[in-house]
């Protein structure tokens, strides 16, 4: 568990009532890992959903040749892992450490539930992950154009 204080620090819930961000601090770890670890591939199971709270994440695509190109970088106050609340729940590129990094984990099967009870969780992660995925298709846009 991490305390409810924690995750208002992030624009993500502060539009959330107290109770619902109980419930969801309930539901979160904080996890550390080392540079250089690949966290997931192209559509492993996205069980949760993650807010780095330290380090950097590499988000990688594979192209059809193999190779992997970096769309875009990962930094404290960011989203990973937003696929585990959009179906059909799978990741959608390659994560990878590039320092050492520590993320709030919160999971996301009980997650789904609680946005399915209360409207306004759902609706406030739903319009924050809508922008993020716009701010990350322009980025990747940019990168591979520019390979």
């Amino acid at each position: 568990m991490v305390s409810p204080e924690m995750l208002r620090r992030y624009p993500y819930f502060a539009k959330i009532s107290e109770e619902s961000l109980k419930e969801i601090a309930m539901m979160a770890e904080e996890r550390s890992y080392p540079a250089g670890l690949q966290l997931f591939n192209e559509g492993d199971p996205a069980d949760y959903l993650n807010i780095i709270v330290e380090g950097e994440v590499q988000i990688q695509y594979q192209l059809g040749n193999g190779e992997k190109r970096t769309v875009d970088t990962l930094v404290p106050g960011d989203i990973l892992v937003w696929s585990a609340l959009i179906e059909p729940y799978r990741t959608t590129a390659i994560g990878t450490t590039s320092k050492p990094t520590k993320v709030i984990a919160i999971k996301a099967k009980p997650l789904r539930e609680l946005c399915d009870r209360d409207p306004m969780v759902g609706y406030q992660l739903t319009r924050e992950i809508a922008k993020l995925l716009a701010h990350r298709l322009e980025s990747a846009r940019v990168q591979l154009a520019a390979a």
